[in-house]
C-alpha cells in the first residue's frame, strides 16, 4: 500500500490512530473507488460488524476504506490488494473514522467506515452476522391491486418495479427508509396520488417540461428550419420513468423523441408544492 506519500498521509488522517479487529459482513452492492488527489479511494460496502474488543454488534450499512496509488489501480484494479468478496465474513485490523458526525443531507453510511489495515481471515462462520445475511438475501415485497408489485432493492433502500401509465408501462423507484415501514406507506401513497391523477399530472409534467425547455430544443436544432413550438414539444415526450421519495419529492423521466439527441428529460418537484425543475440529463 502506499505509504511516505502525501495523499495516504491526508487519507489517514481521518481515522484514529489506534488499530482494532473487527468481524464484518459485506454486503452484495459492489465497491467502487473515487479519486483522492492522485490517488483512489477505494471501498465496499458492509452490512454489519462486531467489534472484537467489546463484542458489541453494529447492524447498518458501512464502509471499508483503503488508498491505492493511480499506478496500482490502473496495473490491479480498485479491488487490489484485498479482492474483497460479497456476502462474506472477514475478520479484519481497521482504524475507526474520527468524526462519525452525519451533517444534514448526507448518507449515513459513508460515516460508518473504516480504514482496512489488514485482512486476518476470511470466509468465517458466525451465527448472529450469517442471520443478518439470510435475513438481507430474503425478498421483501409490497403489493398493490391497481400499483403492482415493488421489490426492496436493500442495497439503495429502494423499492423498484413498472407500472401501467397512460398507455405505456413505466419503471418506478421508490425511495424509503428501510427501518421506518411508515416511510413505504408514505411513498406508496404519493405513488397512488400521481397514479390516479395520471392524465393531469403528465400534461403538468409534460406542459412545464415545454415552458422551460422548447427554446433549448431549438439550439440544438441542425435544421434552424425545421423550428419545434411548444405544443410539438409537449406532444412529443413521454413519460419513461418516475422516481419518488417517501418526504414527497418526485422526478419524472421523459424521453426526448431525439430533439437531445437522446437525453432524457427530468421534470422534478415535491407532491405539496409542485414542480421546480426540468432540465435535460445523460
Amino acid at each position: 500500500m502506499l505509504t511516505n506519500n502525501k495523499d495516504f498521509e491526508a487519507f489517514a488522517s481521518e481515522y484514529q490512530n489506534q488499530e482494532k479487529e473487527i468481524l464484518v459482513l459485506t454486503s452484495d452492492e459492489s465497491g467502487g473507488a473515487v479519486k483522492f488527489h492522485d490517488s483512489w479511494a477505494a471501498s465496499q460496502y458492509f452490512l454489519a460488524f462486531i467489534d472484537f474488543e467489546t463484542n458489541e454488534l453494529k447492524k447498518g450499512d458501512g464502509r471499508i476504506n483503503w488508498l491505492l496509488s493511480d499506478e496500482q489501480s490502473k496495473k490491479n484494479g480498485i479491488t487490489f490488494p484485498y479482492y474483497l468478496k460479497k456476502g462474506t465474513i472477514y475478520r479484519l485490523k481497521v482504524r475507526e473514522l474520527i468524526d462519525k458526525t452525519v451533517p444534514d443531507g448526507r448518507i449515513p453510511s459513508y460515516y460508518n467506515r473504516f480504514m482496512v489495515i489488514d485482512v486476518l481471515d476470511q470466509d468465517l462462520q458466525n451465527d448472529i452476522l450469517l442471520a443478518i445475511l439470510a435475513e438481507y438475501k430474503t425478498p421483501v415485497v409490497i403489493a398493490d391491486e391497481k400499483l403492482g408489485e415493488y421489490k426492496l432493492n436493500k442495497d439503495y433502500g429502494t423499492f423498484e418495479g413498472e407500472l401501467q401509465w397512460l398507455d405505456h408501462e413505466i419503471s418506478v423507484s421508490l425511495q424509503v427508509d428501510i427501518e421506518n415501514e411508515e416511510s413505504w406507506t408514505e411513498t406508496m401513497g404519493i405513488l397512488r396520488t400521481l397514479f390516479e391523477q395520471q392524465k393531469q399530472r403528465d400534461l403538468e409534467f409534460r406542459t412545464y417540461a415545454g415552458e422551460q425547455l422548447t427554446g433549448l430544443a431549438n439550439d440544438w436544432l441542425e435544421n434552424e428550419n425545421e423550428l419545434i413550438t411548444k405544443g410539438d414539444f409537449i406532444r412529443r415526450i413521454s413519460l419513461s420513468g418516475l422516481t419518488i421519495t417517501y418526504d414527497g419529492n418526485f422526478t419524472a423521466y421523459y424521453n426526448d423523441d431525439d430533439m437531445f439527441y437522446g437525453h432524457i428529460i427530468d421534470v422534478s418537484g415535491n407532491i405539496k408544492t409542485g414542480i421546480d425543475s426540468a432540465h435535460i440529463a445523460g
